[in-house]
């Protein structure tokens, strides 16, 4: 289904794994891994919740959008994108058209278990409730997550490595030969 002339995308909130299983995904498939948040990090010589509060979450929304629209035009590429990527119609159309997006769908609760460091995530940073904020954060996404994904993996109940499995299972590779 897949081959390196493709790029391939990882979507969903923070905590749903996109990082991790990406990371894993890019040894198996040997493409670059495109981290997102930590390429804009990287150019910026600033941590993301520096960029959030020098310089808003519209500018940063931005910066992301313009990095990830030239970065994907190169195919052969495994991208684990910041939550919030979905939010820009621009973004949405490069994750539809420009390679195979699947989105690692995990529920507020999980997330909530899952996210340990709320510094590095600054949607979260002031939250005096990590799953109330993240349920909000999820309705105003899911249904571009939804939209804008090939495939969904549910992760509620998987393990980094089952979601990597489900991703090669859904490209046709031999999980054996991993």
């Amino acid at each position: 289904m897949t081959t390196s002339n493709n790029n391939l995308f990882l979507i969903g909130m923070m905590g749903s794994w996109k990082s991790t299983v990406g990371c894993e995904l890019s040894k198996v498939m040997d493409m670059e891994l495109v981290d997102t948040d930590d390429a804009i990090e990287e150019i910026n010589e600033m941590k993301m919740a520096d960029i959030f509060k020098e310089f808003g979450e519209k500018r940063f929304r931005e910066m992301e959008k313009a990095f990830f629209i030239e970065k994907a035009k190169k195919p052969g590429q495994i991208f684990s994108t910041g939550g919030g990527i979905v939010l820009e119609k621009q973004n949405r159309n490069v994750l539809q058209n420009n390679g195979i997006c699947f989105f690692l769908d995990a529920s507020p609760q999980i997330l909530a278990q899952r996210i340990h460091n709320t510094d590095k995530r600054p949607l979260l940073a002031d939250s005096e409730n990590l799953e109330n904020s993240l349920k909000t954060i999820w309705q105003d996404r899911s249904e571009l997550y939804k939209n804008s994904a090939h495939h969904v993996i549910k992760t509620d109940e998987l393990k980094p490595p089952e979601v990597l499995d489900e991703i090669l299972k859904i490209l046709g590779i031999n999980i054996a030969d991993h």
